[in-house]
C-alpha cells in the first residue's frame, strides 16, 4: 500500500520569507531532512505541487524547481500520471555511517516513581496470541459473526446515531447494560438492575476499581495460587498485599482462609473463578461456593467473583454464581465479551450490588475506565436480535468437538504420564505430569515450533505445580493431530532432560 501524504503540510514546511535562501531550497531541504529521518518513509508520495504552492501560498514554479532538485539527488521519482515517490533506495544508503554514541544520561533526570519500579520488575506472561497454536483462552476467531456484525455495523452508522458520538455514557436501559442485565437473568440467574452493571475495557479494570472503590492500601487480597499474575500485579500497584491459597481440583477452600479466631489478618477481598479456573483448570462445587461466601459475610470480607469462562459450557449441570446467592452485597460479579465472542472487542463488565452503584460509577468516571460507545452499541444490537444466544449453541458444539479430540489424542500418547482432564467448559485444559517433568523447557520447546502452550508454574506463586496450559478453541479440528504430536514430542524431550531420583537397590 502507498503511503499518502494525507495531511497538510504547513507544519513540516516552515517558509522564512524573509531569508538569502531562495524558497526553493527552503522546501528541498525541509522535504530531504524528512526524508532522511524518516518522517516522510519511502514510497511516501508527496502532495501535487499544485496543491502544495497553494497550501503554501507561493508560485507553483517554486515547488517545481524543489521537486526537480529531490528528483536530481536521488531523494525522490516521478511516475507520470501518478506523482512523486520518496525512492525506495536513498543516496544514504551508499554511505559508510559510523554507529552512532549512546546518548548521555540528562543531569539531574527524575528517576521512576516506587511503583514504576515495581510494574518494571514484574515477571508477566507473554500476551496471548491468535497467531500460535494452542494459546489458551483465544476463542475461534475464524468462526467470529464478520457478516452480521458488518450488517449491524453499516445499520448502526447509517443511522447517525449522535448520542453514540459523544461524552454520554447512554440511558442504562437502552444499551448494552440492559442487554447484559437480561442476559445474566435468562442465563447465568443472576438477577440484576441495568444500573447495576457497568462496562468496561476488560476484566483487568474491574480489578482495579474494586482495588480503588473497596480496599486500602495495606490490605490483604487473597488470590487464587495458580493464579492470574497480571491481575495479581494490578491489585499490587494499588498498594495491595497478596496471600496466595493453593487451589486443587475443586479451587479454591475456604477453610484454608484465616478467621477471626486465628488472630490473623483478615482478606479484605478474595478473587475467585469458579468455573474452569486459569490457569489449573479446576471447578468449584457448590458446597465450597456457599462456604466461601458463608465465610466472605461473617468476616465483612469482599469477593470478586470473575466468572470469565461460564458462556462457554457444552456438558453438565451449570452452577448459578455467587453474585446470585448473596445476601448481603459482598460479591462483586465480572466477566467479558473475550471469550464469547472476540478478544479484540475490549468489552468487559462489572455487576456490583445497589449500594455500591454510585461510588463505582463515579471511580470509572475519575479514571475514564470506558468501553467505546459505538462498539457497545453493536454488540447490544447483536445481543437484542438473539444473534449471541445463537452464537454461543452454534460455538459450544465446536469447542466439544475440539476438546474432546485434543483430550482423546493426549490421553492416547502420553496417558500413562500425564493426567489429561475432560474439561466441559471454557477453552483450554491443563495437563499435569505423574512423573518429574520440566514444564519450562517443554513450553520453550514448543514456542519455537510456533506454540503457545506456557508453563503452569510460572504462575505459581507458592509451591509449584509444573505442567503445560494448552488451548483449543482458535485451532482448527484438522490441525489438532499434529499439535498432539508437537505437545507429545516436547514432553517427551522434556522428561527425558529431568533427573530422576535413584531407586533403591
Amino acid at each position: 500500500m502507498v503511503n499518502l501524504f494525507n495531511y497538510p503540510v504547513w507544519n513540516l514546511i516552515r517558509l522564512e520569507r524573509d531569508s538569502d535562501a531562495p524558497l526553493y531550497e527552503q522546501i528541498f531541504a525541509r522535504f530531504r531532512a524528512g526524508i532522511i529521518e524518516g518522517v516522510l518513509p519511502r514510497g511516501t508520495r508527496l502532495p501535487p505541487s499544485r496543491a502544495l504552492a497553494k497550501e503554501l501560498s507561493i508560485a507553483r514554479n517554486t515547488v517545481v524547481q524543489a521537486y526537480d532538485r529531490l528528483e536530481a539527488e536521488g531523494y525522490v521519482r516521478r511516475s507520470h500520471g501518478s506523482g512523486t515517490f520518496v525512492d525506495k533506495i536513498l543516496p544514504e544508503d551508499h554511505q559508510t555511517r559510523a554507529n552512532p554514541a549512546p546518548p548521555a544520561p540528562i543531569a539531574g533526570q527524575a528517576a521512576l516513581s516506587e511503583r514504576a519500579t515495581r510494574l518494571l520488575g514484574f515477571s508477566l506472561p507473554a500476551e496471548r496470541s491468535e497467531t500460535l497454536g494452542l494459546s489458551p483462552g483465544v476463542p475461534a476467531l475464524d468462526e467470529f459473526p464478520y457478516e452480521i456484525f458488518s450488517r449491524i455495523a453499516a445499520r448502526h452508522w447509517r443511522s447517525r446515531a449522535i448520542s453514540q458520538t459523544g461524552y454520554g455514557v447512554g440511558h442504562p436501559r437502552a444499551g448494552l447494560t440492559h442487554q447484559i442485565a437480561t442476559y445474566l437473568a435468562e442465563a447465568r440467574g443472576l438477577a440484576c438492575a441495568p444500573e447495576q452493571v457497568i462496562v468496561i475495557g476488560s476484566t483487568l479494570q474491574a480489578a482495579a476499581l474494586v482495588a480503588h472503590v473497596l480496599l486500602d492500601a495495606g490490605d490483604e487480597v487473597a488470590v487464587e495460587d495458580p493464579g492470574h499474575l497480571t491481575e495479581l500485579a494490578t491489585f499490587e500497584l494499588s498498594g495491595l498485599r497478596i496471600r496466595p491459597v493453593p487451589v486443587d481440583e475443586m479451587g479454591l477452600d475456604a477453610a484454608a482462609l484465616p478467621t477471626q479466631a486465628d488472630g490473623r489478618a483478615l482478606p479484605k477481598l478474595v478473587v475467585v473463578s469458579p468455573v474452569e479456573q486459569f490457569p489449573f483448570g479446576c471447578s468449584m462445587p457448590p458446597a465450597r461456593s456457599r462456604a466461601l461466601l458463608a465465610w466472605a459475610q461473617s468476616h465483612g470480607s469482599w469477593v470478586l467473583e470473575d466468572d470469565f469462562n461460564s458462556e462457554i459450557r457444552w456438558s453438565g449441570q451449570a452452577q448459578p454464581p455467587l453474585f446470585a446467592a448473596d445476601t448481603q452485597g459482598r460479591v462483586i460479579y465480572t466477566s467479558s465479551f473475550n471469550r464469547a465472542l472476540a478478544p479484540g472487542l475490549r468489552l468487559a463488565y462489572l455487576v456490583v450490588p445497589p449500594h455500591l452503584v454510585e461510588a463505582f460509577t463515579q471511580a470509572q468516571r475519575v479514571f475514564s475506565l470506558y468501553a467505546p460507545q459505538p462498539d457497545q452499541a453493536l454488540v447490544a444490537a447483536f445481543m437484542a436480535e438473539g444473534h449471541l444466544a445463537a452464537h454461543l449453541r452454534r460455538m459450544r458444539a465446536i469447542y466439544r468437538e475440539r476438546s474432546l479430540l485434543l483430550a482423546d489424542g493426549l490421553q492416547q500418547r502420553i496417558g500413562d504420564r500425564f493426567v489429561i482432564p475432560y474439561v466441559t467448559a471454557g477453552l483450554h485444559m491443563t495437563i499435569r505430569p505423574r512423573v518429574p517433568f520440566d514444564d519450562v523447557a517443554a513450553a520453550a520447546a514448543l514456542l519455537r515450533r510456533g506454540f503457545d502452550c506456557p508453563a503452569l508454574s510460572r504462575y505459581c506463586r507458592g509451591p509449584v505445580k509444573p505442567g503445560l496450559i494448552l488451548g483449543f478453541g482458535n485451532t482448527r479440528t484438522e490441525k489438532l493431530p499434529a499439535c498432539v504430536e508437537a505437545v507429545a514430542a516436547a514432553i517427551d524431550a522434556a522428561c527425558d532432560g529431568v533427573e530422576r531420583p535413584a531407586t533403591k537397590q
